[in-house]
């Protein structure tokens, strides 16, 4: 049964701590944090069983017009299995996973502050495709 995740991307400037934001340093050596809503564990991620077919996650940006999304790129993704279609608004698109082999990736997503002469942001949350049957994991967070 193939899967489908809609996260939203909060983005806000600033590095006040704690309430599931977390916060990074853009281009311009600004503070900003972001939140994902929505996706694995609600923290903007996937999960799902290596055969159980194609699986989507629809991305879209905040509200607040200052922010774009630039390039979202992956890591730890051997076997090419993820891709990014941004639709033409700059503030959504689909990483699809094709999901056939066990992986546990990220997704970067760089997003763009109009107010901070395009200061990229980067924002980074994980991708697993978990394989069938019985298994023991310790993740890192």
């Amino acid at each position: 049964m193939s899967k489908n995740e809609s996260v939203t991307l909060n983005i806000r400037p600033g590095n006040t701590p704690g309430q599931g934001w977390t916060n990074v340093i853009a281009s311009n050596g600004q503070p900003y944090q972001y939140n994902y809503q929505g996706g694995h564990d609600n923290t903007g991620g996937m999960k799902t069983k290596v055969g159980d077919g194609t699986a989507t996650l629809n991305l879209t940006l905040s509200t607040d017009q200052r922010y774009s999304l630039g390039s979202v790129t992956f890591a730890d993704d051997p076997y090419s299995q993820l891709t990014w279609a941004a639709n033409p608004d700059m503030k959504s698109g689909t990483i699809t996973d094709v999901n056939t082999q066990v992986e546990n990736a990220y997704y970067q997503t760089l997003v763009y502050d109009a107010q901070a002469g395009n200061a990229s942001i980067p924002c980074d949350p994980m991708i697993g495709n978990d394989p069938r049957g019985p298994m023991c994991r310790i993740m890192h967070q």
